[in-house]
């Protein structure tokens, strides 16, 4: 790779900086405190921002290090998306503004503090499978069709469709994990703030009609490796079904925040998806999008990988959870209006899509 280009986006112009190599460029694709911990001394920061982090390696790294980040494949950015035509922007369409009038804050944290209850949510515990029946029952009783995707005994994904009157060979996919890192009474906002936002929009989208099919999955696993979520990539690879997704939002860590950005991650090859939710964020929200291309961590990835088009909404990671996978993780530390917002932009990417 000859050179490293940032890209920064501000009232419809991009500023391009170039970096003049010395050696490789890698992206760190871990955020683990003790993971960054041990890299610390072998990088040397080329350019931070949000969830792009990319270095150069100082010298020989340990091999037990080598998952922690990855050589540059090309097209990694990010920016912020601000569009000289906000106030158009702004406006959008009445319908939907209506439908996210609808998304409720008080529903939001209730179920957070519900699913930050159990002693731990770790993908194979009691208190996974106990809260694993839990989502499904709360789909259930909005009259989705619920399944379940096990990748191992009583390990499973949950999946809840409702199929479109118009074109049911469409699917739009909402997804969130439910399991946990095991600290107790914790993993508020990682990610029982995914989860809550997405049974909130389980509930007004479910009373809605939609012309294309609605598929709400709540994942397990993700923390372990993206375990559930590779799972039922493959799932869906094997019966060929990955090509009816027409669009995937994942939703994770949307709990803590201090400046009001939204991050948009997705792969070079699908920075058009992560720049359409962007306008949705000027139409609908009160948030400002930041485009993050050179996706890792979280379970929009599998489905990346496999050609889909996938987006993670996910904190601004500049300013990120200070109890990120601690057990200080809990309900009371979380901005319950951003959860709201970043539910509400997620319904309005879901009604947008099923109109086009």
């Amino acid at each position: 790779m000859n050179s490293f280009s940032i890209f920064i986006l501000a009232m419809g112009l991009a500023l391009t900086v170039s970096f003049a190599p010395r050696g490789e460029f890698y992206q760190v694709i871990d955020s683990h405190p003790h993971a960054i911990q041990e890299l610390m001394p072998y990088v040397e920061t080329a350019y931070q921002s949000g969830r792009l982090w990319v270095v150069r390696l100082r010298g020989d790294t340990p091999s037990s290090l080598a998952g922690s980040f990855r050589r540059l494949r090309g097209g990694e950015k990010s920016y912020r998306f601000l569009d000289r035509l906000q106030g158009q922007f702004r406006r959008g369409a009445p319908y939907i503004r209506e439908k996210l009038r609808q998304v409720e804050r008080d529903r939001i944290k209730q179920d957070v503090e519900l699913f930050s209850a159990f002693e731990t949510r770790k993908a194979g515990t009691p208190g996974n499978r106990e809260a694993m029946d839990l989502v499904a029952q709360r789909l259930r009783a909005m009259g989705l069709d619920v399944s379940l995707s096990c990748y191992a005994p009583e390990i499973c994904n949950v999946i809840a469709e409702r199929s479109g009157h118009e074109k049911p060979s469409e699917v739009t996919v909402v997804m969130a994990h439910l399991d946990s890192v095991g600290e107790a009474h914790a993993g508020a906002d990682d990610n029982a703030s995914g989860v809550a936002a997405l049974l909130e929009m389980g509930r007004i989208l479910s009373a809605t009609p939609l012309r294309k099919t609605l598929r709400l999955v709540v994942t397990n696993g993700e923390e372990d490796g993206l375990l559930g979520s590779v799972f039922y990539a493959k799932e869906l690879e094997r019966q060929g079904k990955l090509r009816d997704i027409g669009l995937l939002v994942n939703m994770d860590m949307i709990g803590y925040n201090q400046n009001g950005i939204i991050e948009l991650e997705t792969s070079p090859e699908r920075e058009s998806v992560a720049r359409w939710m962007a306008e949705l964020v000027l139409r609908y929200t009160s948030l400002t999008a930041k485009v993050t291309i050179g996706a890792w961590g979280s379970d929009h990835v599998p489905f990346l990988r496999r050609g889909v088009p996938a987006v993670l909404t996910i904190q601004n990671w500049d300013t990120k959870n200070p109890c990120y996978h601690q057990a200080c993780d809990t309900p009371e530390k979380l901005n319950y209006a951003y959860i709201t917002e970043v539910a509400r932009l997620n319904t309005a990417a879901v009604l947008t899509k099923d109109l086009e």
